[in-house]
C-alpha cells in the first residue's frame, strides 16, 4: 500500500508540475488540499509530496479543508500566493463544478487524487485530470478474501448474510462496496441476504 501511495502522489505531482517547473524553475508553487489532514493516508500522501517537492525543486503548500467552505477559501488562498496549481482530494465530490470554476477564476491548474469530482448529473468530470486507485478492484479483492474465508470455515454461501455498509454519496466508496458484492454474488451469495446499512458520513 505504501508503494501505491508513493506512486500515486509522485505521479500526480509529476503530471501537474512537469509543464510549470521548466518555465518557472525556483518559483513554482503547488498546493495539495486534502479533506482529512489528520488521517494517516493523507499524512502519507503529504510526506511523499514533500519528497517530490524536494526532488523536483518546487514549493508545496499543504492545506487541510474539511468542508466546502474551507476548500473554496484554500483555492483563493493559493491564487493569492501565486501558486500555479493544486491537487485536491475534496470533502465533497459534488462540489466538482464549483472547484473547477474557482480554479479557473484563480488561474490555477487542477488535478484530483483518490476521489473523482462529479457534476450535477453525478457523473465524473472527465476533463479534470485524475490519479487514483481502482476502487472496484480493491472491492473485488475484499470480496474474494471474504469468499476464501467462508470456504475455509466451511460456511455455505446461501446460508450467510452480509451487511452492505457504504457512504453512497462518495462514488469511490460505492465502487469498493459494489466490487466486493459482485464477487460474493458470483460465488453463490444470495442478493436477499445482503442488507443495506448506508452511512451518513
Amino acid at each position: 500500500m505504501r508503494l501505491l501511495k508513493t506512486a500515486l502522489v509522485a505521479g500526480a505531482l509529476a503530471v501537474l508540475s512537469v509543464t510549470t517547473i521548466a518555465a518557472y524553475a525556483q518559483d513554482t508553487k503547488i498546493g495539495f488540499i486534502v479533506k482529512q489532514p489528520e488521517e494517516p493516508w493523507f499524512q502519507d500522501e503529504w510526506k511523499f509530496a514533500d519528497q517530490a517537492a524536494k526532488e523536483k525543486g518546487f514549493t508545496l503548500v499543504k492545506i487541510g479543508a474539511e468542508d466546502g467552505e474551507k476548500l473554496m477559501s484554500a483555492i483563493d488562498n493559493l491564487g493569492a500566493q501565486g501558486a500555479q496549481g493544486f491537487i485536491v482530494c475534496t470533502p465533497d465530490v459534488k462540489l466538482g463544478p464549483g472547484i473547477v470554476a474557482k480554479a479557473a477564476a484563480n488561474n490555477l491548474k487542477l488535478m484530483t487524487v483518490d476521489d473523482r469530482l462529479v457534476g450535477a448529473d453525478g457523473k465524473a468530470l472527465e476533463d479534470v485530470p485524475h490519479m487514483g486507485i481502482s476502487a472496484t478492484k480493491i472491492g473485488e479483492a475484499v470480496g474474494q478474501a471474504i469468499v476464501d474465508e467462508m470456504k475455509a470455515r466451511g460456511w455455505k454461501a446461501d446460508e450467510v448474510g452480509a451487511i452492505r455498509v457504504s457512504y453512497d454519496q462518495l462514488p469511490t466508496a460505492v465502487d469498493r462496496v459494489e466490487g466486493a458484492i459482485s464477487v460474493l454474488k458470483a460465488n453463490g451469495f444470495k442478493a436477499e441476504n445482503i442488507f443495506d446499512a448506508p452511512q451518513a458520513k
